[in-house]
């Protein structure tokens, strides 16, 4: 071997040692490099984090802020966003245990939002505007199904496009859905569909209908609900039926007879009224008869001869002096029906008033209890404060003053 060959293998063993000594140098580098950005990364991951519970507790203050401020729709799984966010704030408190649970946490919370974008209720455009579609009806009933007032309009939306059969389909759903305990929400279902037969079906359906809603409702709701769909309608001669059979089921009821005598005083037959009125006192029982004749004197004064009801107020206190609530309808319906006829303003004296006046210097006179005398003296001063003048509101009040001297004399 000669010297040439040796100085060349020690050339080659130094290029190697070289190139090795480099290579370790990039290696470190690397490493170095890798723990830089390592760091890099967990300073990041906890100002995220940081960023994250700041902004929940932001937006956990608003909520609780704005609770009552819902302007939009609403959320079905309201519960499980609240447990969610309690969940996402329990793993934002050990985020830094390792890399690797935070971006498996990470995910799934990014998973849980895209779930609630897609379960969240879309129903913010029908609470800015009025439902169109069949769809929006469905949506609704979904939401409340024991609504009478989301059926009946889901019958409405069908009955304006003319699909009748649709509007039974949907009645009889509705009957099916709504609960049995809730009964007035049944009750205005079959309300709906009697409407719905009397005005697009034929006698036959809506008899049948008729027939269905008295097996399961109150039968002399039924009837009474009936005989104002006649009236309406103006088909005196069917209301007029409804009620007798209402009478002949419900004599001891003081609500039949009340309004069967409001049928006939509102179609002028006045002294057909007065008759029922005889006849009811003989048929209910005799705790109800003040209830009765009260109520028929208020017809009067609104439907009939305000005179005629006067007589009948002052027969029933006659009987019954001490009634204070009688003395305050009779004061009342006197308010009310000269304010109706337009006295008050024709008669710029208030001469209209003195009848009034007169109930209430009565009753004032009389002797009762410090209480009731209490409650006619304030009744009297509103009275006269709204209708009356700056003297006799004093008048009022010296004859309160007056009461309160004679209680320490």
């Amino acid at each position: 071997i000669s010297d040439d060959e040796i100085s060349d293998d020690e050339d080659t063993d130094n290029e190697e040692s070289e190139i090795a000594e480099s290579n370790n140098d990039e290696t470190g580098s690397d490493e170095s490099d890798d723990e830089a950005n390592e760091s890099s990364d967990d300073e990041a991951a906890e100002s995220s984090d940081e960023e994250s519970d700041a902004s929940d507790d932001e937006g956990d203050s608003e909520v609780n802020n704005l609770a009552l401020a819902v302007s939009g729709g609403f959320r079905w799984n309201e519960g499980e966003d609240d447990e969610a966010g309690s969940q996402a704030s329990a793993s934002d408190a050990d985020s830094d245990a390792s890399d690797d649970e935070t971006s498996s946490k990470a995910k799934k919370n990014n998973k849980r939002s895209k779930m609630q974008k897609i379960s969240q209720d879309v129903t913010a455009d029908l609470a800015e505007q009025a439902p169109r579609a069949a769809s929006d009806f469905e949506r609704l009933v979904m939401g409340s199904p024991d609504s009478s007032f989301m059926w009946i309009q889901f019958m409405t939306h069908y009955l304006g496009q003319s699909e009748v059969e649709q509007a039974r389909e949907i009645a009889e759903r509705a009957l099916k859905t709504i609960t049995p305990r809730e009964e007035q929400e049944k009750m205005n279902v079959w309300v709906a569909m009697l409407n719905l037969e009397h005005r697009f079906g034929t006698k036959d359906t809506l008899d049948e209908v008729l027939k269905r809603s008295l097996q399961f409702m109150n039968p002399k709701h039924v009837y009474l609900q009936m005989a104002k769909i006649y009236e309406r309608a103006d088909q005196i001669a069917d209301a007029e039926r409804m009620h007798k059979i209402a009478i002949s089921k419900f004599s001891e009821s003081c609500k039949v007879w009340v309004l069967f005598g409001l049928l006939l005083l509102k179609n002028d037959k006045i002294d057909e009224s007065r008759d029922l009125l005889a006849r009811a006192l003989r048929s209910l029982p005799k705790r109800k008869h003040v209830k009765a004749i009260t109520q028929f004197g208020q017809m009067e004064f609104k439907h009939g001869e305000p005179e005629r009801g006067r007589t009948v107020f002052e027969g029933v206190l006659g009987t019954y002096p001490k009634r204070v609530d009688l003395w305050s309808v009779y004061l009342d319906i006197e308010i009310s029906s000269a304010t109706r006829q337009g006295l008050d303003a024709a008669d710029p004296n208030g001469r209209c008033w003195e009848p009034t006046r007169k109930l209430f210097e009565r009753v004032v006179s009389m002797k009762n209890s410090s209480k009731k005398m209490k409650f006619f003296f304030k009744k009297w001063l509103k009275f006269e404060k709204d209708h009356g003048t700056e003297a006799t509101v004093e008048h009022v009040k010296q004859k309160a003053r007056e009461y309160v001297n004679s209680l320490g004399a």
